[in-house]
């Protein structure tokens, strides 16, 4: 079964993006920061991850900058509310595969996902 790392620092949207992963027939694994999202890491094998960006602790540019220079080569989508041409530019800079702006649309969300797999 595909694993996706779920990390979003809103409790609501981590719940409803991981439902709608599972029910799709995914293994979705929450992560409420970039530091619970390396800590899941450590003891699970990955096959994409879906981050947002503003959240405390390690941001998601941070995060799949970090993931990226550990040598990790799985899919990375963003999912943010920063949608200036600056924002999209950094998050393909530090790694990401795709960027999404928020509010999304969960078809939207599985199709990239199905996408990248």
């Amino acid at each position: 079964m595909v694993k996706i790392l779920v990390v979003e620092d809103d409790q609501t949207l981590l719940k409803i993006m991981c439902a709608v992963l599972t029910k799709k027939g995914y293994h979705a694994i929450p992560a409420g920061n970039g530091a619970e999202a390396l800590d899941v890491m450590e003891k699970e094998h990955i096959d994409l991850m879906v981050s947002d960006i503003m959240m405390p602790e390690i941001d998601g540019y941070e995060l799949t900058a970090c993931i990226r220079e550990a040598g990790y080569t799985f899919p990375i989508l963003i999912v943010t509310a920063k949608e200036k041409f600056e924002d999209k530019k950094r998050g393909f800079g530090s790694g990401a595969d795709d960027y999404i702006i928020k509010p999304i649309n969960m078809k939207e969300l599985v199709l990239s996902e199905a996408a990248q797999i």
